[in-house]
C-alpha cells in the first residue's frame, strides 16, 4: 500500500509538470493563432473597405458620366428655343430608366426648371434652390457627389420616392440616444454638368441622381465583389452598409427575423470615431445581432463634411471558432503525448517505490521504538544503497544517544528536584528571618529603642529598603517554587476585592507611597465580590501595586478600578510613568525577565513578579495585559466572577 501511494505521487508529480507545461503551450499557442487569425482577418476588413469605398466611387462616376454625355448627346439647345419639347422629354426619360436613375432634371441659365424627367408635370418653370446645380451654373464644370435631399425635394419626384427615403428607427443594442424616431429626408449619389452653346455661353444644367435609400445595388455589389457568396451557420459571412448619419439606409445585414436592417443604426462607439472625429474604424463591433469584424469610414459631401457612414464586416463567429477547433486538436496531441509519457512514468515510479517502500517501513519500526532498526543495505541502486547504509548508521547511533539521554534526564531530574527543594527550604526559612529584621531595623531606625542621630537613621533607611526588597524577592522565589513544583493550588472561596485583596496591598507600600509623595484613588467597589483563592490574588495584587509603586513617577498618580462585565470582572491597575513600547511587550510576563530602559537602572528587581502574577491569573481561568497610555501603563486582568464561569 505504502509502495502504491509513493508511486501513485510520482505519477502524479510526472502528470502535473507534464499537464502545466501542455497547458502554457496550448494556450500560448492558441493566444498566438487566435490573434493571427483575428489580425490577418482584420486587414482584409481593412483592405475590403478600400475595395467598397473604390465601388462606392464608381457609382457616383457613372452618375456622373451619365449626366455629363446626356448633356453633351442630346441637342440640349433646342429646350431653350421655340423648338419641340416634347422629344426632348422622352429622350431624358428614357435616358433615366435605363440608367436607374431615380432624377433627371433640366434647369436653364438661371436655375429655372424646365423638365422633370421623373414627374414632367411638377416643377415646371419654377426656380430651384439647390446647392449642386447652383455650383454648376456658376462654375461651369461637372460636379458630383453624395448629398442629403430634404423630403419636400423628393416630393417634387414624386410621393414614392419620399415615400422610399422615409425611414422609421429600430431600437438597436449598444446605439447612441437620440431624440428623433424617424428620418424623412434621403441620401443621393448626384452629378450636375453645364448646358453650353457652340460659342460657350451658358444655357443652363442637366442634374440627376440615384435615392441610396433602400437601394441595394451598391451594397449587393459590394458583398459579390469582395465577399464569395455563401454563408456560416444560417448567417452572411461578409456584409455591407450606407448609413446616412448612424441610420442604415442601404445594407444586407440581416436582423433577427431575416430582413434587411433598415433603420437600425450604429453603435455609439463607432459613432464618435467615424461621424464625429471623422476617422475609420478598423475593429470588431456589435452588428445589429452579432459581433462583426468591422471597418467605418465617413461618407462626406462636397464640402467634406460628414453625412453618413460605409460599411464592410465579416463575421466574426468563422474565426473564432476556426481558433477553438485548432486549440482542441493541440490539446488532443498533448493529451496522448501526456498519455504517453504517464505509462511511463508509472513504470519508473514503480521502479522507485519499490526499494523506498521497505525504507518508509523500516522508517516507522524505527519512530515506533525499535532503535537500532536495520535494512538490508544492498539494494542494486548506488544512491539507495547509499540511503540504506545511512539509515543504518542513524538508527545505531539513536540507540545509543537514547540510553545516554535516559542517564542524563535522570540526573537531571535529580538536580532540578534538589533546586525546587532548596530554592523552597531557603525562601520559607529567609522569610521569617528577613520580617524579623525589618520589624527590628524599622523599630530601631523610628526611634522605638532610644534616639539615633540623622546620619544612623539614614543608614537604617537605606537598610530598611533593602530588607523590603529581600522580603519581595523572598516572597517570589517561593511563588516561583510552588509554580515550579506544580504546588500553585487555587482554592477558591468568595472574595471582595477591595476589602480583601487591595486595601490590605496598599497598606503595604503606604510608606514607599508616602516617601514618594504619590496619589493613590482606589475606584473598587466595595460591592465587587469573585470567587477565588485570597492568598493568590493578594500575591497577584501586591505585585501589580508594587510594581506601580516601583516604576511609577514621583508625585504621579496610581488609579486602581474595576469593571463589572456581567459574568466577569476587569481590574485595571494604573501609574503614571513612561508608556511601554510595543517591542518591550513581548519581555513583560516572562520569567527573569526585566525592561532595560535607562530610566529603569536605577530600580532593582528579579524578574518574577509578572510572572507569578500572570501564573496566579491563569490559574483562575483568566488572563492579564497591558495598555500603554500617553503618561503611562495599565496592568488589565479579567477573572470570572463565579467558580463554574469560562
Amino acid at each position: 500500500m505504502t509502495a502504491r501511494k509513493l508511486s501513485t505521487r510520482i505519477l502524479i508529480s510526472f502528470f502535473l509538470v507534464i499537464a502545466v507545461f501542455a497547458l502554457l503551450v496550448a494556450i500560448f499557442g492558441y493566444c498566438i493563432i487566435d490573434k493571427a487569425i483575428m489580425k490577418r482577418a482584420q486587414n482584409k476588413v481593412r483592405n475590403d473597405l478600400n475595395s467598397a469605398r473604390e465601388i462606392y466611387l464608381q457609382e457616383i462616376e457613372s452618375i456622373e458620366t451619365v449626366v455629363r454625355l446626356t448633356a453633351l448627346r442630346f441637342f440640349i439647345k433646342d429646350a431653350f428655343s421655340d423648338g419641340d419639347r416634347r422629344n426632348l422629354s422622352g429622350e431624358l426619360q428614357r435616358v433615366r430608366k435605363e440608367e436607374s436613375l431615380d432624377t433627371l432634371v433640366l434647369t436653364d441659365a438661371s436655375g429655372r426648371v424646365i423638365f422633370r424627367s421623373r414627374n414632367p408635370s411638377v416643377g415646371g418653370d419654377s426656380q430651384i434652390d439647390d446647392e449642386l446645380v447652383n455650383r454648376t451654373l456658376s462654375l461651369k464644370e461637372v460636379l458630383a457627389g453624395t448629398f442629403i435631399v430634404p423630403r419636400d425635394e423628393l416630393m417634387k419626384e414624386g410621393k414614392d420616392l419620399a415615400d422610399k427615403a422615409h425611414t422609421k428607427f429600430i431600437s438597436t443594442p449598444k446605439a447612441k440616444p437620440r431624440a428623433e424616431t424617424e428620418e424623412t429626408s434621403g441620401m443621393m449619389l448626384r452629378a450636375a454638368a453645364p448646358i453650353v452653346d457652340d460659342d460657350g455661353k451658358l444655357l443652363g444644367a442637366l442634374y440627376g441622381g440615384r435615392l441610396l435609400n433602400r437601394n441595394y445595388r451598391i451594397v449587393d455589389k459590394i458583398r459579390e465583389t469582395v465577399y464569395e457568396a455563401g454563408g456560416y451557420k444560417g448567417k452572411d459571412i461578409g456584409t455591407a452598409t450606407i448609413f446616412q448619419s448612424d441610420v442604415r439606409i442601404s445594407t444586407n445585414v440581416k436582423s433577427r427575423d431575416g430582413s434587411r436592417a433598415i433603420g437600425t443604426r450604429v453603435s455609439e462607439q463607432v459613432y464618435e470615431q467615424v461621424l464625429n472625429r471623422q476617422l475609420q474604424w478598423v475593429d470588431r463591433a456589435f452588428v445589429v445581432t452579432d459581433w462583426f469584424l468591422t471597418a467605418y469610414e465617413p461618407i462626406e459631401d462636397i464640402d467634406g463634411k460628414p453625412i453618413g457612414m460605409l460599411y464592410v464586416g465579416i463575421l466574426e463567429q468563422p474565426f473564432v471558432d476556426m481558433a477553438r477547433n485548432i486549440f482542441l486538436v493541440f490539446v488532443g496531441i498533448v493529451s496522448i503525448a501526456t498519455l504517453l509519457a504517464g505509462f511511463l512514468a508509472a513504470f519508473l515510479a514503480g521502479a522507485i517505490s519499490r526499494p523506498v517502500a521497505s525504507m518508509v517501513k523500516a522508517t516507522k519500526r524505527l519512530s515506533g521504538g525499535e532503535l537500532g532498526y536495520e535494512v538490508p543495505s544492498e539494494i542494486g541502486t548506488t544512491e539507495l544503497s547509499t540511503l540504506a547504509r545511512s539509515f543504518n548508521e542513524m538508527s545505531t547511533q539513536l540507540r545509543d544517544r537514547q540510553e545516554s539521554l535516559k542517564k542524563v534526564n535522570q540526573e537531571l531530574a535529580s538536580l532540578n528536584k534538589t533546586y525546587l527543594d532548596l530554592v523552597g527550604f531557603v525562601s520559607h526559612e529567609l522569610k521569617g528571618i528577613v520580617a524579623t529584621t525589618i520589624l527590628n531595623a524599622a523599630g530601631v531606625r523610628d526611634g522605638l529603642f532610644g534616639q539615633i542621630n540623622s546620619q544612623q537613621k539614614r543608614s537604617l533607611e537605606s537598610v530598611t529598603r533593602n530588607l523590603y526588597y529581600l522580603r519581595d524577592t523572598v516572597k517570589k522565589f517561593l511563588d516561583l517554587s510552588r509554580i515550579e513544583k506544580g504546588e500553585l493550588e487555587v482554592n477558591k472561596t468568595e472574595v471582595r476585592l477591595r476589602e480583601d485583596v487591595f486595601e490590605p496591598c496598599l497598606e503595604t507600600f503606604v510608606s514607599e507611597i508616602a516617601e514618594r509623595q504619590m496619589e493613590v484613588v482606589n475606584s473598587i467597589g466595595a460591592e465587587i465580590v469573585v470567587q477565588g483563592d485570597p492568598d493568590l490574588l493578594h500575591i497577584a495584587a501586591n505585585n501589580l501595586i508594587g510594581n506601580a509603586v516601583k516604576y511609577g513617577l514621583d508625585k504621579g498618580k496610581i488609579v486602581l478600578s474595576c469593571e463589572d462585565r456581567g459574568r466577569k470582572v476587569r481590574v485595571k491597575v494604573y501609574n503614571d510613568s513612561r508608556p511601554i513600547g510595543e517591542e518591550e511587550k513581548s519581555k513583560l510576563f516572562k520569567k527573569f525577565s526585566r525592561l532595560r530602559a535607562a530610566d529603569h537602572k536605577r530600580i532593582k528587581g528579579t524578574g518574577l513578579g509578572l510572572f507569578v502574577t500572570k501564573e496566579i491569573i491563569t490559574k483562575h481561568g483568566g488572563d492579564i495585559w497591558i495598555e500603554p497610555g500617553e503618561n503611562g501603563n495599565s496592568f488589565i486582568f479579567e477573572i470570572s466572577r463565579h467558580s463554574n464561569d469560562q
